[in-house]
């Protein structure tokens, strides 16, 4: 069982972040997402031009996929990283993301202009799926929490194995949206 009191002084430690009320509403949110679902819940962000987990829930199944919290992760290895960016213009996008962060765990290169295209393509359909990017064996499914603006100021994510079937990932990303678009200022 995941003890809420020391999650919320883990991640305050780890993100330097303070819990309001949104969080405590997304914090609901993980646990209603990882208990319906059974699969790996986070809440994501920004720190620096890095990702970050924020809060985690694991599902119930036998394997869990799942970043640490607090762990700076290159963000054109994530389905979330490609939300978190929707707002910037193309030259923002390339001005921020280092020239190294895009090259993969195993040693392949996200090309620039296609990792472009994927956030612009994200932001059209308000949801975002990469399949063995950080990992070749997960897929990561994600959706974004706006402000009042509009900006993903953070996502929610589900992590499942990469040959889940495309009707269960399907399922998982409508369910995504539907919570962030509860959590969101819009």
């Amino acid at each position: 069982m995941h003890d809420r009191t020391v999650g919320v002084r883990e991640r305050r430690r780890r993100t330097g972040r303070r819990i309001g009320p949104r969080d405590r509403r997304c914090r609901e949110a993980l646990d209603r997402l990882a208990m319906q679902t059974a699969a790996t819940a986070q809440l994501c962000a920004l720190r620096g031009n890095k990702y970050v987990v924020v809060d985690t829930r694991d599902g119930s199944g036998v394997f869990r996929i799942t970043t640490d919290i607090g762990v700076e992760v290159p963000i054109p290895w994530t389905a979330s990283g490609r939300l978190l960016l929707d707002h910037m213009s193309a030259a923002e996008i390339l001005d921020f993301i280092p020239e190294e962060d895009f090259r993969l765990p195993d040693g392949r290169v996200v090309e620039a202009n296609a990792f472009v295209a994927d956030i612009a393509r994200a932001r059209a359909e308000g949801s975002c799926m990469t399949n063995g990017l950080s990992d070749r064996f997960t897929c990561c499914l994600a959706a974004p929490i706006r402000d009042r603006r509009g900006i993903a100021v953070a996502t929610l994510c589900f992590i499942v194995p990469v040959d889940s079937a495309p009707e269960r990932k399907r399922e998982l990303l409508d369910r995504l949206v539907e919570s962030a678009r509860e959590l969101s200022d819009q």
